[in-house]
């Protein structure tokens, strides 16, 4: 048995401490100066704890709350999309399709979409299904799949249109890009509710489009579809 260690308190009477009750004392005594050290200043300064973001730490600016914001809807509308099954009867024009609406076919992810979109922007348009193998990652079965649900009569000539053409009796009117709101981009051929979200966010962040052309900042929009709806559109 380990001996007890003896202390004299006030008034004569001795008092008994083992091991433990002397290291609780000791550990309490600490926290205490601590304590004191920390009122009076000599404690780290609040400089030492203080919190920055990432970015500003590197020298650059931290994303703001409401464009990090914009960024998540963006993100879930896209999903969103994604995530809606095929109507019966329902066919995709891989030409204008965007990557969120090409995933809703059989066997297509987030990779294929992708590359489909790279293919028809760098390359020429699907003119029909076999078209498709062309792009890494789709082979002849995955094309026998995606067929019925393929159609390419909404490709539309690249050019645009004569002139006074917009103008004429029955003809959609041109829709306003730097003034038109989700629901109105959504009436451009090509442009679904996540490609409107997109030039709506683009234009808040990067200012107002110029020409046809300043669409192929958006992501999705590339040279093909700027082709497509440069008649559909003003500024």
């Amino acid at each position: 048995m380990r001996p007890r260690r003896i202390s004299r308190s006030g008034g004569g009477r001795l008092s008994y401490f083992n091991g433990t009750e002397l290291r609780s004392l000791t550990l309490a005594t600490g926290l205490l100066l601590l304590g004191a050290a920390a009122r009076l200043g000599l404690g780290p300064g609040p400089a030492e704890f203080a919190w920055q973001p990432a970015d500003s730490v590197a020298g650059q600016s931290a994303a703001s709350l409401e464009h990090t914001r914009r960024q998540v809807g963006l993100g879930v509308a896209e999903e969103e999309v994604a995530g809606t099954p095929l109507a019966k009867g329902e066919r995709l024009d891989p030409n204008v399709a965007t990557a969120a609406q090409l995933r809703r076919l059989p066997g297509v992810g987030r990779a294929k979409a992708e590359a489909i979109v790279s293919e028809r922007t760098t390359g020429k348009p699907f003119e029909g299904p076999a078209d498709l193998a062309r792009v890494p990652g789709i082979g002849p079965q995955t094309v026998e799949a995606l067929t019925p649900h393929l159609e390419f009569g909404s490709r539309g000539s690249t050019r645009s249109p004569a002139p006074g053409a917009a103008g004429l009796p029955g003809s959609a009117p041109l829709v306003n890009v730097n003034r038109a709101q989700i629901k109105e981009l959504e009436q451009i051929t090509g442009i679904g509710p996540v490609l409107a979200a997109r030039i709506v966010e683009n234009r808040q962040r990067l200012g107002r489009f110029e020409s046809a052309e300043d669409l192929a900042r958006v992501p999705g929009i590339g040279p093909v579809l700027v082709g497509r709806i440069r008649g559909q559109v003003r500024f």
